[in-house]
This record gives structure tokens, C-alpha cells and sequence, in this order.
């Protein structure tokens, strides 16, 4: 065997290390979250639910008790897109790129292990700390996003030739399934943010639920001008972000809704939700009436064909050992 195939052996074993981890890290967080639900506490791990801990620190844009059940939705999501992920090495039998990296199955047993320990601190009402840890949830998976946008445009042309269902597969499931996660997450930890100056530095709360409704109406924007004039090519098929927002919008309207006693926030809340519908119907017609165009092969990644070759994984095409090494039919 050449150093070569030696080489490819070595990161099929990390790269198929990776996903099992990050599967496996999934499986104790919804462990975690299980315990953690008012059915179940106290137990050895929790005294209280999460649900009351949050029902101690509110807001007038606290979400309701129903939102609760997102999670569940989300956490479906992200274990099918890994289930993708686990399937997928076993079914690839030819030479490619590498949309998704092993480093990338590492960030994301990083956030579930993040999630496990943001639910120890919020149980022991360390309000700061478990904050602190829900800001990185969305960072590290907003990142994640962008790393399969970038790798899924380096080499779809390569892909339409030679492996187009994956296109499809890493648009549709990985990337609407991460920024599901990433902007719940995200609604969260504004909504934390809020939690920590209302408690912990006395801002009075009909101010800072205005505040944290401002922040995520700004990043809700900043996301479309992305999504509709400058990052178009990366993001035109996420459709996931418009939606779980305007749930999350709508459990924090629910909760402050009182049909004789109107506040502020709430009709803040009720516009941003008609923003946003809005919004997810400016970009729905706007893919549906995007022309696809025919992708060509890139000269750095030619077609070849692959029956009767072994797996083997790799990143460049061009250099004289993969040549070499390829594929003896």
C-alpha cells in the first residue's frame, strides 16, 4: 500500500471518528434536555426544570410554554442531517471534495457539550454564566454555515458532474437544519441578554424587552440584505430562518397578549412578525423565479470516470500521486 492510499486510510478513520462523536454528543444533550423537562425533576443531574428557572427571571418577551417544543423540532432536524452525515460514509465510492470537514463534526459536539453545561449553570441560577455559554451556541454554528456554504459553492460544479444528489442533500437538510439551530439559539441568547441586564444591572423591563426585540429585528435584517443582494449564490435555498423566527416571535406574543390591555412590545412583536412573513415571502418568490444555470465542470476538477475504483478521499485532483495511485482497472 503507498503512503498515499496509507494517508486517505487514515482520514476516512478521523472523518468517520468525527461524526460518530458529534452523534454521540447530540445523544447526551437530548439526554440532558430530557432530564431537565417538569416531569422529570428533581433528579440526580437537576433540582428544577428549565422551565421554571426561566419562569423566576422574565421578560415581557419571555417566550410561552409552548415554545418549549421547538426544541424538540430543532433537535429532530439536526439529528437527520447527521444521520445524512453517517449514511454518507458508507455510500461514497468516489473520488471528491469535502464539503463538510471532520473539523466541522468537531464544532458541533463542541455546542452540545455547550448546551449540556449552559443547563447545569441555568439549573443552578448562574444566570451570567449560562448566557455567557448560549452566545457561543450560535456563533459556532453560524460559523458552521458559512463553512458548508463556502465548501458546497468551491466545488458544485465539480459535484453537479459527478455527485449531484449531494447538492441538494447538503442544501435542503445541513444547511436549512443548521440555521434553524443557529437562529433559535441565537433567539435565546438575546433573549438571555436581556435576562442578565434586567437582573443583574436593573434595567427596567418594558426597556430592555423593547431592546431585545430591536436586536433581533436588526439581525433579521442584516440577514436578508445577506440572503437577497449579497450573498445571494450561498444562501438563496435556506428557507428555514423566516419561520422558526416568526414561532418565536409568536410565543413571546402569546404570552404578553391581553385583549383589553394592549402594551407596546406586543404590537412591536405582532409587526415584526408580519415583517418577517413578509420577508419569507419576498425570498420565496425570488428563488422560484431564479433560472437555474447549466454548471460546467471546473478545469481544476475534471470529470473522470470512477467504476471499479476504491474509495478514497481527498482534496486535490491534479497532483501526480492520485494519478498515480488513483485506480488500477
Amino acid at each position: 500500500m503507498s503512503p498515499l492510499s496509507v494517508k486517505n486510510c487514515d482520514h476516512v478513520v478521523i472523518h468517520s471518528g468525527t461524526v460518530a462523536l458529534a452523534i454521540i454528543a447530540q445523544s447526551i444533550s437530548d439526554i440532558f434536555c430530557y432530564l431537565a423537562k417538569d416531569s422529570n425533576v428533581p433528579n440526580a443531574v437537576f433540582q428544577t426544570s428549565s422551565r421554571n428557572v426561566s419562569e423566576t427571571f422574565t421578560l415581557e418577551v419571555t417566550m410561552d410554554w409552548w415554545s418549549e417544543s421547538f426544541w424538540i423540532m430543532v433537535d429532530l432536524w439536526s439529528k437527520a442531517w447527521l444521520l445524512y452525515a453517517a449514511v454518507s460514509l458508507f455510500k461514497r465510492n468516489v473520488l471528491g471534495p469535502e464539503i463538510h470537514p471532520p473539523v466541522f463534526y468537531l464544532m458541533w459536539t463542541m455546542i452540545n457539550i455547550a448546551r449540556i453545561f449552559s443547563m447545569t449553570l441555568w439549573d443552578r441560577r448562574s444566570i451570567l454564566g449560562s448566557v455567557l455559554v448560549w452566545w457561543t451556541l450560535p456563533a459556532i454554528s453560524f460559523y458552521m454555515l458559512y463553512m458548508s456554504y463556502s465548501n458546497l459553492d468551491k466545488h458544485k460544479a465539480w459535484l453537479a458532474i459527478n455527485n449531484p444528489c449531494v447538492i441538494s442533500w447538503t442544501r435542503y437538510l445541513t444547511q436549512n437544519g443548521l440555521a434553524v439551530f443557529a437562529w433559535w439559539s441565537l433567539l435565546n441568547a438575546i433573549v438571555g441578554l436581556g435576562i442578565v441586564f434586567k437582573y443583574k444591572h436593573d434595567v427596567p423591563d418594558p426597556l430592555i424587552s423593547t431592546i431585545v426585540l430591536t436586536i433581533v429585528s436588526l439581525c433579521t435584517i442584516i440577514w436578508f440584505i445577506l440572503q437577497s443582494f449579497l450573498l445571494t449564490k450561498y444562501m438563496r435555498y435556506t428557507f428555514s430562518v423566516y419561520a422558526i423566527l416568526i414561532l418565536g416571535l409568536g410565543a413571546m406574543f402569546t404570552r404578553s397578549y391581553r385583549i383589553h390591555d394592549f402594551v407596546a412590545n406586543t404590537v412591536y412583536c405582532g409587526f415584526l412578525m408580519l415583517l418577517m412573513t413578509i420577508m419569507s415571502l419576498i425570498h420565496l418568490i425570488s428563488a422560484c423565479l431564479h433560472t437555474k444555470t447549466t454548471s460546467k465542470p471546473d478545469p481544476t476538477e475534471p470529470y473522470m470516470p470512477f467504476k471499479g475504483c476504491e474509495t478514497v478521499w481527498h482534496t486535490n485532483l491534479k497532483s501526480d500521486d492520485i494519478k498515480k495511485d488513483f485506480c488500477k482497472i
